[in-house]
């Protein structure tokens, strides 16, 4: 068919206009894929087809695509004489097909011919099953010559946010210098280099006489892009320097391990994959794997050294700088602490977009109700908003105000900027003369005790005219902050009803944390909407919507760990949290990334202890020392331990969430330790 072939074309380009002349008497339209039809019959034939196109998504919205038919008539002399069908089109975000392609494969002693998905699952060696779960036929059952290697690990779908921001994230973590070579992940490499005395004079050694590019060390690399881990490997470390090609270096604890050789070669192959099909570099790449040994420093030659051609070394500045954003991109779909520096930038980044959009509501809205789901990091987004008035208006920094309930939130925010900040309680005791703007958070939690503050901050940001002086009187910002679902006070807040709270702006393109995190929130909001509790708001709660938010999960949410433990004994508790601390320290991670977070304040006490004695029992050699602090510390070096509430509107990478007695009830105390968390999450019941 030449028009649908011109569709495609289209479609997969940069959209345009087809216009086809037809004539009703001599107009073949069956050699055009269009069936024998009248010209009335064509406009409904054409759009019939376009929406049987196959189509494949590598996104996650997976749109339809768009077209719109017209039909002319086309006169000469008053008499009809024809038609022009005109066909316009937009682009299509991913693939389309005129039909299933040309390919074909024997299954069950039969040759099949292959669906458009499953030939570009074959082709970029991807599970089509993740892309379309309601195929009727299982992909294994097709034969294909894939290697058991190649196929264990599949490329998994990313944000399309990752592609937008993967320059700037390479730019900030793996800047291309002139200096010397840089090792990275710091807190990484001093924990290795710490512990295994030789390791960086050994690396230098090894990497001589390349001088500008980067090491990359990870406890393990196969771990990260999908093989199995080996507790014979110390650490691997990648080699990406100009003038070189990319170099696997495993550092091996036993040389009686048979395995190692058969270890690199499969990581660094796997590594090479994933830069190609996931990162989407399209340069010439290859990944050499290099064997060592600790203590002896002894270097393991593999057993047929390969000499790539000089194309496949990183020629300059720019390919190398496309190699680093193709591994960035690698990263943020894996587990590992790379992946989580890299995965808290990323959701700063989109933290920053968001404020930017609703920055431009400003200027014509100064009273605003901004509702946020948990997930959202509305504080982050608060702080950011304070600095986009500050500019946006010239104001002075003590002419803004922000106000939170809880003491520990308070003196946060003073550390992360200039404007005055206070608590609701220092808020309605005080006099706040030079204040212009307010900014209020975590207001679902106030209370009326020491007064009216919602009129108070009303009064002050849009004062009453009074007098022959008020012609200098000004309209100020009042942006209220608050999220529905993380009420824990039992008093009424002191907001208004939820009808009169308008201007209303409902935050629902913003989910910064992992997709397991945000998958169990999902849950729990789902719960919480179906047994509403006594102090929340059904008309708040309905602003949920459970299919917008699945949307934004696939849109923003980058790989996480959430897991659940329940009847455990406090001792119990506290060993599983000790190992696992342990366990992260190892790979790199510092305590100022953890959080162990009491459903009371009064269980800090309790489990301070039975924690500091856990973790002893597992100390080794070089183990971190352990300090726990309150939440006002939570921009200390220190693991905090302190309760929810202290915790309010805080977070950190990893959070431990503690709460064995919690009633089946209290659903949303897990949204409380759940939105606390960016990447990683271990509740205990």
């Amino acid at each position: 068919s030449k028009i649908i072939r011109a569709i495609c074309a289209l479609l997969n380009s940069g959209g345009g206009i087809i216009k086809a002349e037809t004539d009703d008497k001599a107009y073949s339209y069956r050699c055009h894929g269009l069936g024998e039809v009248n010209p009335d019959l064509l406009k409904e034939e054409i759009e019939n087809c376009i929406e049987k196109l196959p189509t494949f998504h590598f996104c996650c919205e997976k749109p339809k695509v768009n077209f719109t038919t017209k039909i002319l008539n086309v006169y000469q002399k008053d008499v009809l004489y024809g038609y022009v069908c005109v066909v316009q089109v937009e682009p299509f975000c991913c693939v389309v097909f005129a039909e299933a392609p040309d390919s074909w494969i024997v299954r069950n002693n039969s040759v099949t011919r292959l669906m458009a998905e499953h030939w570009v699952a074959l082709m970029l060696d991807i599970q089509p099953l993740t892309f379309f779960p309601d195929v009727s036929e299982p992909f294994e059952a097709y034969s294909h010559p894939i290697s058991p290697t190649s196929s264990a690990v599949r490329t998994p779908v990313y944000p399309r946010k990752v592609l937008e921001f993967k320059g700037t994230l390479q730019r900030h973590f793996f800047p291309v210098t002139q200096e010397e070579l840089q090792f990275k992940p710091e807190s990484l490499c001093k924990k290795l280099f710490s512990d295994h005395k030789g390791l960086e004079d050994l690396m230098k050694a090894q990497i001589y006489p390349c001088s500008q590019g980067i090491v990359i060390f990870s406890r393990s690399w196969a771990g990260d892009v999908g093989l199995r881990e080996e507790r014979n490997v110390l650490c691997d470390a990648l080699l990406i320097a100009v003038n070189s090609p990319l170099v696997l270096y495993t550092i091996l604890l036993d040389t009686r391990w048979i395995g190692g050789l058969e270890y690199a070669q499969n990581t660094a192959y796997q590594l090479k994959q994933k830069l190609e099909t996931v990162g989407g570099y399209t340069g010439k790449v290859c990944v050499i794997p290099r064997l060592m040994h600790l203590p002896t420093t002894l270097y393991l030659p593999d057993e047929t050294p390969v000499h790539y051609p000089q194309s496949y070394r990183l020629a300059n500045k720019d390919e190398m700088e496309d190699l680093l954003q193709a591994l960035v991109v690698v990263s943020l779909c894996s587990r590992s602490l790379l992946s989580d520096q890299l995965g808290c930038e990323f959701f700063n980044l989109l933290i920053e977009e968001q404020c930017e959009l609703l920055s431009e509501s400003l200027q014509e809205t100064r009273e605003l109700f901004i509702h946020c789901f948990p997930g959202t990091r509305k504080t982050a987004l608060a702080i950011k908003i304070m600095e986009k008035i500050k500019n946006l208006f010239h104001c002075k920094p003590k002419e803004i105000l922000y106000v939170c309930e809880n003491d520990s939130l308070k003196d946060f925010v003073i550390q992360q900027t200039t404007c005055q900040a206070v608590t609701r309680k220092t808020f309605m005791q005080g006099e706040f003369l030079k204040i212009k703007h307010i900014v209020m958070d975590e207001t679902e939690n106030f209370c009326g005790k020491y007064g009216d503050w919602y009129m108070k901050a009303k009064n002050i940001t849009h004062p009453k005219v009074r007098g022959a002086g008020s012609g200098n009187l000004h309209h100020g910002i009042l942006w209220i902050f608050l999220d529905p679902f993380q009420v824990y006070n039992v008093d009424v807040s002191g907001l208004p009803p939820p009808s009169a709270q308008f201007p209303r702006k409902t935050i629902t393109k913003g989910i910064h944390c992992a997709l397991e995190i945000a998958q169990f929130m999902k849950e729990e909001m789902k719960r919480v909407k179906e047994n509403i509790p006594f102090n929340m708001s059904i008309d708040s709660l309905a602003l949920f919507r459970e299919d917008a938010y699945e949307e934004i999960m696939c849109a923003q949410t980058l790989p996480g760990t959430c897991e659940t433990e329940t009847n455990v004994t406090k001792e119990q508790i506290a060993s599983h949290v000790a190992e696992r601390c342990h366990n992260l320290f190892q790979r790199g991670y510092l305590p100022k990334d953890i959080a162990i977070l009491c459903k009371r304040w009064e269980d800090r006490g309790c489990y301070e202890p039975v924690l500091l004695k856990a973790m002893e029992l597992i100390e080794t050699h070089g183990a971190t020392e352990v300090v726990f602090s309150q939440a006002a510390g939570v921009g200390g070096s220190h693991i905090v331990l302190d309760s929810i509430q202290h915790f309010s509107g805080l977070e950190r990478n990893i959070v431990f969430g503690i709460s064995p007695e919690c009633a089946l009830s209290e659903k949303f105390h897990k949204l409380c330790f759940a939105s606390r968390a960016i990447k990683h999450l271990y509740l205990f019941y």
